[in-house]
């Protein structure tokens, strides 16, 4: 007996639903997959749901490793996304907005958990304590030098302590980099951290002994250091108030002291000084050194205080009132001796689309 061809189609149709329907959960049970979320640091994200499978429906909480990490700002809208994202049928994690990007957690900078105490009367070089200035590295190169850590793998410091003024110097030396302590046994001990490549301004020149244009240099490190109360980066300058004449910031490193090398992380509270002041003293000394509008210059002639050698790449730090936030507006450059004047550094805020062009080219 055949059967009419309307019932042999409706039997075909209800096979294909029941199939489909298999098809179906099958796919939201275990065929659909999504790539784990990736760019999270340290406590990244938590899975909401039982799965934790990265499968159809999952759902991560994300989250950063506070206070030392802060989700980043989404895009225009300055405030941070939303922080619960479910894996979607195409394989994507989304937001409760739709979107499609997990926010990355971005190093909080500038905010040392044990601040200097403003002593606005103090003068003279002080011991600093542990916290102060978490940001400060020890180089050793040709010789001791300074650096600040921006981020959590990269070194702001001086093309100088990388490639010296002096010609039978420029042979490939090691780039050690040191962080976490002030004490200089102590700092070494806890090991070095290995550099996977040396990026140096294209307007420095080593052959030119007394013009220092272009000093600055960035170190990128092979593994992200993991961030604590004796590790922390500092912020980038963004604006031209954090020049002001007579404006105070604080310069530290592990350098020359009474003729010594320092076995402990000191600093010293510095004006900076007018312009027109530094270029007169050079005069007066008939110095030949360039002085650009890319550098400044800090001290009081009054005072017996300055960096000096094996401080070289180290930062002046100028407190934000704005952001509430410490800005590394200088790095130590060059100078005439030590504590006879004032110092010359590299003016950071001059060099910020050359330092954001490395930096965010590799993020």
């Amino acid at each position: 007996m055949k059967l009419p061809f309307h019932a042999i189609f409706s039997r075909l149709e209800k096979r294909i639903i029941i199939f489909l329907k298999g098809f179906l959960l099958c796919c939201q049970v275990m065929a659909v997959t999504c790539s784990p979320p990736q760019n999270m640091s340290y406590d990244g994200f938590e899975y909401v749901t039982r799965s934790g499978e990265d499968t159809y429906q999952d759902k991560i909480r994300s989250s950063c490793h506070a206070p030392y990490y802060e989700i980043a700002p989404s895009m225009g809208s300055g405030q941070p996304l939303p922080g619960t994202f479910t894996s979607s049928a195409h394989s994507i994690w989304k937001d409760r907005e739709g979107r499609g990007k997990i926010p990355q957690c971005l190093p909080v900078c500038g905010q040392p958990s044990t601040p200097i105490n403003w002593d606005q009367g103090a003068t003279g070089v002080s011991k600093a304590k542990p916290g102060n200035f978490p940001w400060q590295a020890l180089t050793v190169i040709y010789g001791r030098g300074g650096g600040a850590l921006l981020g959590d793998h990269w070194i702001l410091t001086a093309a100088h302590t990388i490639y010296p003024k002096d010609s039978f110097s420029q042979k490939n030396r090691t780039v050690n980099v040191f962080l976490g302590h002030t004490d200089v046994e102590e700092i070494i001990r806890l090991g070095t951290h290995s550099v996977q490549r040396v990026i140096v301004h294209p307007d420095y020149r080593p052959e030119e002994p007394n013009n220092f244009e272009g000093d600055i240099a960035l170190l990128e490190l092979e593994n992200s250091v993991p961030l604590s109360p004796d590790i922390l980066p500092i912020c980038l300058p963004d604006n031209e108030t954090l020049y002001g004449d007579g404006l105070m910031g604080y310069v530290s490193g592990f350098g020359m002291e009474n003729g010594r090398l320092a076995s402990q992380l000191k600093y010293v509270r510095l004006p900076i000084a007018k312009r027109e002041d530094c270029e007169a003293w050079l005069q007066k000394k008939n110095r030949t050194e360039v002085f650009s509008p890319n550098m400044f210059c800090a001290g009081d002639r009054t005072l017996k205080q300055d960096a000096c050698q094996g401080d070289s790449g180290g930062i002046f730090a100028v407190w934000d009132n704005t952001t509430e936030r410490w800005m590394a507006t200088g790095i130590v450059s060059w100078g005439i001796g030590c504590s006879k004047g004032y110092g010359f550094y590299t003016k950071v805020l001059n060099y910020m689309d050359w330092i954001k062009a490395i930096i965010e080219g590799d993020s």
